[in-house]
């Protein structure tokens, strides 16, 4: 008869009385004993829920009984049980003998510790005889059942082991939705009966991670590391959970103590570049990532990821290179479309053909955040629409999914900046400002708060900011122009001046700007203007107010000659192109 064969009645000759525990039933849980020598499991109508929601329920007149290992004496069970691979060898270690003189009980024992030193720490080797078992036992029918990926239901749960064997299967399965509850339920009565148990713990980490409950399972994690602390598995899980997280320092630790031990074991390397990359060490994950190609060149996942490496590191040839090998064998995948069209856009500078880029994606992943994120982003830099939509209208697909998306969220609000609807606008920053109230989020804030005539709240919003960071350029600019826009210019042209002789080129530029704004006659005006320039040649906004000033004195040449230079700095945006076209037709 083969191990996995599970026949009653054999399996009653082997523990009088669990036959009556496979056939009766009851949903009554009921208090339980538990020896923890021995592997002895004694109950009264304790019942663990199978794949049909029925219970099973230990036989009352077998209270107390021994189980199957009963003559294996107490210490050697309390290794098996505690099941790390140190306990497991100590555990051999004890009971090893000549092969002739092992009992069957023995013989079963030593193949349970060998198929769990196997299935669940595959680092570890198993450097015992294996003697031939005769004996059908729940215990390794557990174990077959595991390797086929199925959790048994069978075994009786007369003890630690026959209730913790079956969810080895938890390992090597994709889907534990069948029986998650029940393999649940058995770990933690496992854990009643040996609180200790690195196995048990491990198990239920992975059981948790698996059914989406990563707080739950690092904690078992925790504790399983913890009781085998040379362990790679348990170590390794935690981790990943860690990461999972989004606890990257610790998880990143963690890896690095790991492949000190194991330099070449391919998904410690892995995670030291995901959990390197979070952290924005570049030249680390670029380091581990080549490893990993070192061992697996043809890995197309990891050629994308050292693009994606080389790209945040501004080394643009060497990304686009490795864009072109990945091509050759996927040309559509929603990463590589996402990394074309950003080097199109950063590198290239070619908005047209990231617009490209981009429409493919969206063709082909229409719901995907990130692609409509992206499309957004080019929506809004150009003031055209990407796909047939709107900046405005790509955030909103994504807000439809992802109500809480901060970054679409942004995308919404500055398309309706762009197209002047400022009270809608007003109404979504607020919501964002609930949500963010970082500096750039109230800065736009303020500027809509100034375009609707709520001098009140953006006086308010700026004031404490300005207050604590007095010399942040960005806070100061924002400060000096809530100062001109509600009635505070003298306040404005007072501070301005202060601080312009020791500005930096940037600020300098920006005060001779807002201090054209406050000149009470045009030669003034321009002066200052031209000092901006001087002071950053670069400054859109001083070029446009030149084009403004002499666009309103019809002198459209000087106009357009600044202009040209506004849509130089910003090719892609639409609007100025329009205005340089009705320059063009007044010129003519």
């Amino acid at each position: 008869m083969s191990r996995s064969a599970k026949s009653p009645l054999y399996i009653g000759i082997l523990f009088p009385g669990i036959v009556s525990l496979l056939f009766s039933c009851s949903s009554v849980p009921k208090k339980t004993a538990v020896n923890h020598a021995a592997g002895e499991y004694s109950t009264q109508d304790a019942e663990i829920s199978s794949a049909g929601g029925t219970s099973i329920e230990i036989d009352k007149s077998k209270q107390g009984s021994r189980t199957y290992f009963s003559g294996v004496d107490k210490e050697t069970m309390a290794a098996v049980e505690n099941g790390s691979p140190e306990s497991i060898r100590a555990a051999v270690s004890r009971i090893r003998k000549p092969e002739l003189d092992y009992t069957e009980t023995e013989k079963v024992l030593l193949s349970v510790m060998a198929a769990v030193m196997e299935m669940v720490w595959p680092s570890e080797k198993v450097d015992w005889d294996v003697p031939e078992v005769t004996d059908v036992t729940p215990y390794l029918g557990a174990i077959d059942s595991a390797r086929k990926g199925v959790y048994d239901f069978s075994t009786g749960n007369i003890d630690f082991l026959t209730l913790v064997l079956p969810s080895i299967v938890v390992i090597s399965s994709d889907n534990v939705s069948g029986y998650a509850q029940s393999a649940e339920q058995a770990l933690e009565r496992g854990l009643r009966i040996r609180p200790d148990s690195v196995l048990a713990q491990y198990l239920l980490g992975i059981l948790c991670q698996k059914t989406g409950r990563n707080t739950d399972a690092l904690a078992h994690f925790i504790s399983a590391s913890q009781g085998s602390p040379s362990c790679l598995e348990t170590s390794y899980a935690r981790a990943v959970c860690l990461k999972n997280l989004g606890r990257m320092d610790e998880s990143s630790a963690i890896a690095g103590m790991l492949v000190a031990r194991y330099p070449s074991d391919i998904r410690i390397l892995k995670l030291c570049a995901e959990t390197s990359f979070a952290l924005k060490s570049y030249s680390s994950a670029e380091e581990y990532v080549a490893r990993v190609l070192q061992q697996d060149p043809n890995d197309l996942e990891y050629i994308l990821f050292r693009a994606r490496i080389l790209t945040e590191k501004g080394d643009y040839i060497r990304a686009a290179s490795l864009l072109d090998v990945y091509a050759r064998q996927n040309s559509t995948s929603r990463d590589y479309l996402l990394l074309r069209a950003r080097i199109q856009r950063d590198w290239s500078k070619n908005i047209s053909a990231a617009v490209s880029t981009i429409e493919t994606a969206l063709a082909k992943y229409p719901d995907d955040v990130d692609v409509l994120l992206f499309a957004a982003q080019l929506a809004a830099v150009t003031d055209a629409p990407v796909g047939g939509r709107t900046s405005e209208q790509l955030a909103e697909a994504v807000l439809m999914s992802d109500p809480d998306n901060r970054e679409a969220l942004r995308y919404q609000i500055e398309g309706t900046v762009e197209s002047g609807a400022w009270q809608k606008a007003y109404t979504l920053s607020k919501k964002l400002l609930a949500k963010d109230n970082s500096h750039q989020t109230i800065f736009t804030h303020i500027r809509i708060c100034l375009e609707i005539d709520k001098s009140d709240e953006a006086w308010n919003l700026i004031s404490p900011i300005y207050r604590d960071n007095p010399d942040d350029e960005d806070v100061l600019q924002s400060y000096i122009v809530v100062l001109t826009r509600t009635g505070r210019a003298s306040q404005a042209l007072s501070l301005i001046n202060s601080r312009l002789q020791n500005a930096s080129p940037k600020m300098k530029s920006f005060f001779y700007f807002r201090r054209s704004f406050l000149d009470s006659g045009q030669d003034q005006i321009l002066a200052d203007l031209r000092s901006s320039l001087i002071a950053n040649p670069r400054n859109g906004d001083a070029l446009f107010r030149l084009y403004q000033l002499y666009y309103n004195q019809k002198d459209y040449l000087k106009a357009q000659y600044y202009l040209k230079q506004v849509i130089a700095l910003d090719p892609n945006n639409a609007a100025m192109r329009k205005l340089n076209d009705d320059l063009i037709k007044l010129i003519k």
